[in-house]
């Protein structure tokens, strides 16, 4: 009879004991459950949060600064895409040629070469932006030579300086048609100009220094046609000290250039006085 109340008591301690710990168990899973829910809703690693908010904060403003700066300055964006101009490219101009053989006019293109001649090229773009050859006449004349002018219809228009010959030399051989300053010794180019008219060209001329500093492209034919009967007549230093007045008195029929402009630029309307 002892025996089974001891049998007894020992099973309901066990029951005690496994409820308890059916308790414990629950208790800790409960507080792992709050413990992880507490993590959710709260920073754990606060400095290293911030942190990182900073950065992203910073990129965006980085981001949002460059989409105003390109906004703001959209040709900046697109450097690369702009078409950059050739430094040795030329310019074109127009000569518009008058009292030709046979009283015709024409018209001639000539296109400067700035590689050839870099200081001979600026000196010509000077020359004809100021109009110095507007009303000059062809004043010596070489058949299957040379047709020269340049010097100023107006005496009383200052004479260029001079300019010094090509840095690096000569690059450009006198063909038919190129265009180059007539000189009389080292570094005396001033405004005179020669186009080379010689079927075969004038390449004695190369070795003597003198520089083409370009080309007629169009109107060689009209080059041609330039009047020729006078030759070599007209005196350079009257020509220099009285301009058209001595020239129209003297040698009347000289084909001149009547008008002169660049391509591709408005020109200025005519004088109505």
């Amino acid at each position: 009879m002892t025996q089974v109340k001891k049998g007894a008591v020992r099973q309901v301690v066990t029951r005690k004991m496994q409820r308890y710990s059916l308790l414990k168990a629950g208790a800790a899973l409960i507080f792992i459950c709050g413990f992880v829910a507490v993590l959710f809703n709260s920073d754990p690693l606060p400095g290293v949060r911030k942190a990182a908010l900073r950065h992203r904060r910073k990129a965006q403003s980085l981001q949002q600064d460059a989409v105003e700066r390109d906004f703001r300055n959209p040709v900046e964006t697109f450097d690369n895409n702009v078409e950059q101009k050739d430094p040795n490219a030329g310019r074109k101009f127009t000569l518009e040629l008058s009292s030709l053989k046979d009283g015709a006019s024409g018209k001639i293109v000539i296109e400067t070469k700035p590689s050839w001649a870099p200081l001979g090229v600026q000196r010509f773009h000077e020359l004809m932006e100021d109009k110095f050859y507007d009303q000059a006449k062809f004043f010596r004349i070489l058949p299957d030579f040379i047709v020269q002018f340049g010097i100023s219809a107006d005496s009383k228009k200052t004479k260029p300086s001079r300019i010094k010959d090509e840095v690096e030399g000569f690059k450009q051989t006198n063909s038919r048609g190129t265009v180059t300053f007539a000189m009389a010794g080292k570094n005396s180019r001033t405004c005179q100009l020669f186009i080379n008219t010689r079927t075969d060209g004038n390449a004695f001329l190369d070795e003597q220094g003198f520089a083409p500093i370009g080309e007629v492209i169009v109107g060689m034919d009209v080059v041609d046609a330039i009047y020729d009967v006078y030759r070599e007549k007209p005196d350079q230093g009257q020509i220099q000290t009285r301009g058209n007045e001595y020239l129209d008195k003297e040698f009347p029929l000289l084909s001149y250039i009547s008008k002169s402009y660049e391509n591709g630029k408005a020109q200025a309307p005519p004088d109505q006085n």
